[in-house]
């Protein structure tokens, strides 16, 4: 993942501010559990995000949902957001904070595109090498895409490794296409 804009800016900030107290892991909880609940609540998301909505509105209700449960960095945060008119972009700075969290736990993802679904053996195979390639603990994010044909498609933050068939087919297409005959 390519952390960049406001996401990077506001997730950064957090981030430092949450190591500093040694809550960077209760905020990762937190900030997750907020970005699944606006995303299976759209009620939620709507009054959160509608320019209609009063400002202390929205406070209060981040404070009478969140206060008991989370820590109150994560809460001041949300404040700042809703003052900065920057809470639609929780969900980004959820994953550029889980980004920032994982790297510090020494975990990496792993998106691993196939045509169809990894059985378990080659799942644990395909981490166990990715883990050995790159010293650290991986997460996989599996994706099927029946398009690839066969084989598979790793992506390890900004490399890809594009092992699959139809990839293949593409260069071997280009070569005997580049082919004279006389």
């Amino acid at each position: 993942m390519i952390l960049r804009g406001i996401s990077k800016r506001y997730a950064v900030a957090l981030f430092n501010a949450a190591v500093r107290q040694d809550i960077a892991e209760q905020i990762h909880e937190d900030l997750t559990s907020l970005d699944e609940l606006m995303r299976v609540n759209p009620d939620f998301r709507n009054f959160l995000l509608s320019p209609q909505v009063l400002t202390e509105d929205k406070k209060k209700i981040i404070v009478d949902v969140l206060a008991e449960r989370s820590a109150g960095l994560l809460v001041k945060f949300l404040m700042l957001l809703i003052d900065k008119k920057r809470l639609e972009f929780v969900g980004e700075i959820a994953e550029a904070y889980t980004y920032l969290f994982e790297q510090l736990q020494g975990i990496l993802e792993a998106k691993i595109i196939t045509a169809i679904p990894l059985d378990a053996d080659l799942e644990q195979q395909t981490i166990e090498k990715l883990e050995a390639e790159t010293g650290k603990t991986i997460r996989l994010v599996k994706t099927v895409d029946p398009k690839i044909i066969g084989g598979m498609i790793v992506i390890l933050e900004d490399t890809v490794v594009d092992g699959s068939i139809r990839h293949q087919l593409d260069a071997m297409r280009k070569s005997l296409n580049e082919i004279r005959v006389h």
